[in-house]
């Protein structure tokens, strides 16, 4: 079996973040309390609707404006998740408005971009790559400015280190794939993807059980 394969798999790409994220969901509602259980409860019921409606069994018809809707709003939320817990660890007022802020920086300049380069726009690939690199560069800039400056620096640096690693191995599958198509490549894809449907909500969780213990 290919990676490619393994990778178009709708067990792998839908069945292993649904599952992983009922269990997330069982064990935030009977062991966790306050923003820890909150956190847990949304966001793994939302990666879990994530995982269906933008894959293999969606019932949402391919193609479509619908379609492209829910992929739109899925990558803004799932990029939410890590703002919800950079707000948490800056502690300023308002912190979930901010959060929401926050999350529309990459996806509205990718758009800007994507309009101003309509090559970008008609290929799929490149449209993933761009936001990627954005995102990347924009937790960079997190990394060196904003997350020293915390009040909880250590939970920002932890989860803006977890995002980095994410969209950096993004960033490597799909410029291999560009460049070579090689399948293997499709093998760093499954790594990212883990890292975004399956580990994140549970590591957030940790990082914020953490600062709740300390």
């Amino acid at each position: 079996m290919s990676f490619r394969s393994l990778y178009d798999s709708p067990l792998v790409e839908t069945l292993v973040p649904c599952v992983t994220s009922a269990l997330v969901v069982a064990w935030a509602l009977l062991r966790e309390r306050g923003l820890v259980r909150a956190y847990g409860v949304v966001f793994g019921i939302a990666i879990a609707a994530d995982a269906w409606l933008n894959n293999a069994w969606s019932p949402v018809p391919p193609n479509t404006g619908w379609a492209t809707a829910v992929g739109v709003f899925f990558v803004i939320f799932g990029d939410f998740r890590y703002f919800v817990v950079l707000q948490e660890s800056l502690q300023n007022t308002y912190k979930l408005p901010r959060a929401v802020g926050w999350a529309f920086v990459v996806p509205v300049t990718s758009q800007i971009l994507r309009w101003t380069f309509p090559r970008i726009e008609h290929d799929e690939r490149s449209t993933f790559l761009l936001y990627e690199i954005l995102f990347f560069a924009f937790a960079a800039g997190i990394a060196t400015f904003v997350a020293p400056r915390a009040r909880d620096a250590r939970l920002a640096r932890a989860a803006t280190r977890f995002e980095l690693v994410q969209y950096a191995t993004w960033i490597a599958a799909d410029v291999g794939l560009t460049v070579t198509n090689a399948d293997a490549f499709h093998l760093a894809r499954l790594a990212a993807n883990f890292l975004y449907y399956v580990a994140f909500v549970p590591v957030m969780m940790r990082l914020l059980r953490r600062r709740e213990r300390a």
